[in-house]
């Protein structure tokens, strides 16, 4: 609590000298509430948040994700991810393409699921920088998210690119991206 000065600070410095800001609005951050964080919304690049919480945000009970997703991107980020745990990643981008990606196959039962979204979204940022496509870099997080979960932490099971590659270039026929 008591940060919503420093977030805003971060939006102003993203928008000033034109970094791109990826926002992952955590439940202190939900419960501020849209109008509070309207400008953080409006100045990312990219936002992520899960289903739940999505629907926290819009105030809503719709189930209907292709609805989240329009309502998620129009408080303002020009891409945006809502995971659904086992469902898989459902992704809009600027263009509104708007897709799925069912979740990476388990190499074994999950020990923990800390740190899978973070894990994945953080995955995701990083491909996008590298030039990768919104659609190209989820993969990849959620590659990534998959290893996350085999650990106990949200640390120690993360991949390293090279890894990361590796298990794309191998990936299930059935793991790719399906558009809405």
């Amino acid at each position: 609590e008591g940060t919503e000065k420093f977030q805003h600070e971060i939006t102003s410095y993203a928008i000033s000298s034109g970094a791109k800001l990826a926002f992952q609005p955590g439940t202190f951050q939900i419960k501020l509430g849209t109008d509070e964080l309207r400008d953080v919304y409006a100045a990312s690049e990219i936002c992520f948040c899960n289903k739940e919480e999505a629907q926290t945000i819009l105030k809503t009970e719709e189930s209907d994700i292709k609805l989240l997703l329009s309502g998620m991107r129009a408080l303002g980020s020009r891409n945006m991810v809502i995971t659904d745990g086992r469902e898989g990643s459902y992704a809009i981008d600027e263009k509104n393409a708007a897709w799925h990606i069912p979740m990476y196959p388990d190499p074994k039962p999950p020990v923990e699921r800390t740190g899978a979204g973070d894990a994945s979204a953080s995955t995701t940022v990083a491909y996008l920088i590298k030039g990768l496509s919104l659609e190209e870099s989820l993969m990849r997080g959620l590659i990534n998210s998959a290893y996350v979960v085999q650990e106990i932490g949200a640390q120690k099971g993360l991949l390293t690119p090279e890894r990361i590659e590796e298990l794309y270039a191998k990936r299930p026929a059935d793991f790719k991206a399906t558009t809405l």
